[in-house]
């Protein structure tokens, strides 16, 4: 087993390694929590995945494994949560009795690097952001920064446009939907209602002050047609 002076140098390297990335907890036995990102991070419009891992070893570290959990992400569903982790655990288990932290955390950056991609559905239009016959082609898309939601440039575009429309042709409705309900209306209504006013609030404030590309691309001209699902607001 490693003395204790080992491990701790070992949690010393972890925090040169990740600097303001890793908070050390308890530096023996290790309780570490890290955040990690893909390697192509460094260009902000070439992230889609983050992670922060939890790391807590026993008193018998190496020769038992940490603790592993995953405490947040972004741009990741449930399925590649568990593809991640099992990733790492597996990781940790070959390793042991090995010292193996940096190797963990390195682990976990190479899985998020072949992660790196919009996966799932568009939350607008609710099909796939990248289609499986177009799945080597360029595909044009959008990314909130806060939370790295991707959506069809096209989708998103269509919608600001008719939120814009509806904000026109119905302003006094349109002040008034965040403080009160909107007569006659049914809930699905008045909830997609407000998510567009909410998400119209967080967009152009992500597309002013975060990422010039999406500033562009909102004013790219589309075909004309209404957004899908749209709902017909009731005065």
């Amino acid at each position: 087993m490693a003395a204790e002076d080992e491990v701790l140098a070992e949690v010393e390297a972890v925090e040169a390694v990740y600097g303001s990335d890793c908070v050390v907890l308890d530096s023996f036995p290790p309780h570490l929590h890290v955040s990690l990102k893909p390697r192509t991070a460094d260009v902000s419009s070439e992230q889609f995945v983050e992670a922060i891992i939890k790391i807590q070893a026993s008193p018998q570290y190496p020769k038992e494994p940490p603790y592993i959990h995953l405490v947040d992400s972004k741009g990741l569903d449930e399925h590649r949560q568990k593809v991640l982790m099992n990733c790492i655990q597996d990781k940790a288990c070959k390793l042991s009795p090995c010292l193996m932290l940096i190797a963990l955390c390195e682990e976990a950056v190479e899985k998020l690097s072949a992660m790196n991609h919009p996966d799932g559905d568009c939350p607008l239009c609710l099909y796939p952001l990248v289609p499986e016959d177009q799945q080597n082609e360029s595909f044009p898309f959008m990314k909130l920064m806060s939370c790295f939601h991707c959506f069809h440039r096209e989708c998103i575009t269509r919608w600001w446009n008719w939120i814009q429309s509806i904000k026109r042709t119905d302003s006094a409705n349109s002040a008034t939907a965040t403080s009160q309900p909107i007569q006659n209306m049914e809930n699905g209504k008045v909830l997609f209602y407000y998510f567009s006013l909410n998400l119209s609030a967080i967009f152009t404030k992500f597309s002013h002050y975060h990422d010039e590309l999406v500033a562009q691309q909102m004013v790219v001209p589309v075909a004309s047609g209404s957004l899908p699902h749209q709902p017909t607001l009731n005065k």
